[in-house]
């Protein structure tokens, strides 16, 4: 059993992409406890009592497969795919003893092995979509404290039960034993931090276990004529001399299933996953994959880091990930947002450089956002923030959120969400002065344009003599060239003397989410039932007619052209595309979508042809002012090649094979689309 889960562990690990989210949850679950291996199975059975051969089974540590109640509290930190958890957990179960198969009245009491454990060890994370799903390792130790067993002789005859056997925990023996689990959970979200999960684990411990010691009578009668125990018999078989001692010990092995609720708390940046691409790609080869895959990773100071009253640090560290550079030259540059973008730099041939060397001893105050480029190939890290000031103050940014709104033209629209927390005994954070405010910067420290949105349409004081946080969002258009964005905070100097006392705080958003969202895993797309057709008057134009059927409400349709390709037999009989119109585009003159002509034609221009014709176009679009839902009736008229003039289609058979892209807008007053491509095989018989 434990061979088998952990290799399914470890396939998984192999096998799956890791989740990008990152920070601290909190896990509550209960459910039921199964014992499992020896724990749970007989040990010994048709044991021959003496002196008249009753029949007794002596049973294994716990009563076969009883399920009892399992709680487990679970805290973890996600740094990434990979995690570090801490664990606590209790569980029930019930140790069973000498089961006597002769028919007399007994009264069973106690017997209950309470187990609490705590363990720590890592986790690693994956994601299907919007199912979520961690593998966890813990080890640790696991603590039992068993309740006495008894059985007793409880006949009509006797008042009292006369007890004849009994199950204790050896007074010598410690009650602590090491352990280690394997888990699964697989989580869904069900509010914007909160997860419903599923869990199973399975424990195992080590070591000779718990020594526990059976004391009973053999049961007899005194009268060999039948098979009747009563007080008589008992007050006999249970004299000193006829008591029988053992000892065995418990070692718990079980199977835990459990339902619960997770809790991510603030300072993580969640980032949606991007669709999957299943478009072909060319093959890389592994050189190229080896690059693509290095990467330079800031390491000190961390992202954010505040250092106060003077102190600073000593030397900017980085490492690489991947494939190391040849001979590698590494500059060093660091940009002060307080001095509205002096550039400091340096040069290093190791992976650390010197801060005297890079600001010239020049002493550190405000904030600073740096990366490292290598000089030899271009690539560069992503950014990360610091600052540093004489003042006391703390200001923190958490719960930074990216959500992609969706496109402008080409351009993609980001909003970002944050949190900022300040507190200072010197003065309250306000933003009046020249140069104060909030900030936006692409990877390069390239300055971008944002509005800011509710809840805070402004940026609003902070009293610094108790700890505020105020909430802000904001919206910003970049172009394909951008991967990151940062943001700044920078308040106004607190100190009117030459000292400088600016409070600020950087932050960002290292990778940015694909723009199409998760939201296309749930909206399927049908139009196989298309009817194509040609038109007898002009064999030029083929008609698609069918209808698209979306299982949710959407606001607009777009065809693509992608490709076409088409062959003739014989193949003299066609010259091929002839104009414009006959190499694959839609026409306005019959094309209806949801029965409406009402259709935007994107202008064809790029051919330069004298024949160009604005009425049609490789992409067309519609949007509608109300949700579409159901079949949506769609007829597409498409110009394809046709044969020589003089020839009809019995002399000249066109086999085509036509590939679109079918786009839909799923929000009323926004770019978000999913998509699908459709190659449809026909010809002109």
């Amino acid at each position: 059993m434990k061979k088998t889960l952990f290799l399914f562990l470890i396939a998984l690990t192999i096998g799956v992409h890791a989740q990008i989210d990152k920070g601290f949850s909190l896990s509550l679950s209960s459910g039921i406890t199964t014992p499992t291996g020896d724990y749970q199975k007989y040990i010994k059975k048709g044991d021959t009592g003496e002196p008249l051969g009753f029949p007794i089974d002596f049973y294994g540590y716990t009563k076969e497969r009883t399920g009892k109640s399992q709680f487990n509290i679970d805290a973890s930190y996600q740094f990434g795919g990979f995690g570090a958890g801490l664990s606590f957990g209790k569980f029930k179960h019930e140790i069973s003893s000498l089961v006597y198969e002769l028919d007399f009245p007994t009264l069973l009491q106690g017997g209950e092995i309470d187990g609490m454990y705590y363990g720590i060890g890592p986790d690693y994370a994956f994601s299907f979509g919007k199912l979520k799903m961690i593998s966890s390792i813990r080890a640790g130790m696991m603590n039992l404290d068993i309740a006495n067993f008894t059985a007793s002789y409880n006949g009509d005859d006797t008042d009292v039960p006369i007890e004849i056997l009994s199950t204790t925990l050896n007074p010598k023996n410690e009650t602590s034993l090491t352990y280690s689990s394997f888990g699964l959970q697989f989580s869904y979200p069900v509010l914007k931090k909160l997860n419903l999960f599923v869990k199973a684990d399975y424990f195992s411990t080590f070591g000779d276990g718990i020594q526990v010691d059976d004391n009973y009578y053999l049961p007899f009668n005194l009268e060999t004529d039948d098979n009747e125990i009563t007080i008589e018999d008992v007050e006999h078989f249970t004299l000193p001399d006829f008591l029988e001692t053992e000892s065995r010990f418990i070692k718990p092995q079980m199977f835990n299933i459990g339902v619960g609720l997770s809790y991510t708390f603030g300072g993580n940046k969640r980032i949606k996953r991007p669709a999957k691409n299943t478009s072909l790609q060319q093959e890389e080869k592994p050189q190229q994959q080896e690059e693509k895959a290095r990467k330079i990773v800031l390491t000190y100071p961390e992202n954010g880091s505040q250092f106060k009253d003077g102190k600073t640090f000593k030397k900017f560290k980085w490492e690489v990930l991947g494939k190391d550079f040849d001979n590698p030259n590494y500059v060093i540059e660091v940009k002060s947002i307080s001095k509205r973008g002096k550039t400091y730099t340096g040069d290093s041939k190791e992976t650390a450089a010197s801060v005297a060397k890079v600001f010239q001893d020049e002493k550190l105050s405000g904030q600073y956002v740096w990366r490292v480029i290598e000089t030899k190939t271009g690539e560069s890290s992503d950014f990360k923030s610091f600052t540093s000031s004489d003042c006391k103050f703390t200001m923190t940014v958490t719960n930074v959120e990216i959500e992609c709104i969706g496109y402008v033209g080409s351009d993609r629209k980001y909003k970002i969400c944050f949190d900022s927390t300040y507190e200072s005994s010197v003065g309250d954070l306000t933003y009046n002065n020249t140069g104060s405010g909030l900030s936006v910067y692409d990877q390069s420290y390239g300055t971008l344009a944002y509005n800011l949105v509710s809840p805070n349409t402004a940026l609003l004081p902070q009293i610094g003599a108790s700890t505020t946080t105020v909430s802000y969002c904001f919206e910003t258009l970049v172009d394909s060239n951008v991967t990151s964005i940062g943001f700044a905070l920078q308040g106004d100097d607190l100190d009117p003397s030459p000292v400088t006392c600016q409070p600020g705080i950087s932050n960002g958003v290292e990778e940015l989410p694909s723009c199409i969202c998760d939201e296309c895993d749930d909206i399927n797309i049908n139009f196989d039932n298309f009817n194509i057709t040609s038109d007898t008057q002009n064999p030029s134009v083929f008609t698609f007619d069918g209808a698209i059927n979306v299982n949710k409400p959407i606001y607009g349709l777009e065809f693509q052209v992608l490709s076409i390709n088409y062959s003739s037999s014989p193949s003299a009989c066609s010259n091929g595309v002839t104009s414009v119109e006959s190499s694959g585009m839609f026409l306005q003159a019959g094309t209806s979508i949801n029965n409406s002509s009402s259709i935007q034609f994107i202008n064809e221009s790029a051919s330069q042809s004298p024949n160009s014709n604005n009425n049609a176009s490789k992409n067309i679009k519609y949007l509608s002012n109300s949700a579409l839902n159901g079949a949506i009736p769609v007829s597409l008229n498409i110009g394809l090649p046709q044969p020589i003039q003089g020839l009809d289609t019995g002399c000249c058979q066109i086999d085509y094979e036509l590939c679109m892209k079918v786009k839909i807008l799923y929000e009323d007053g926004t770019c978000k689309t999913c998509t699908q491509t459709k190659c449809f095989n026909f010809n002109n018989q």
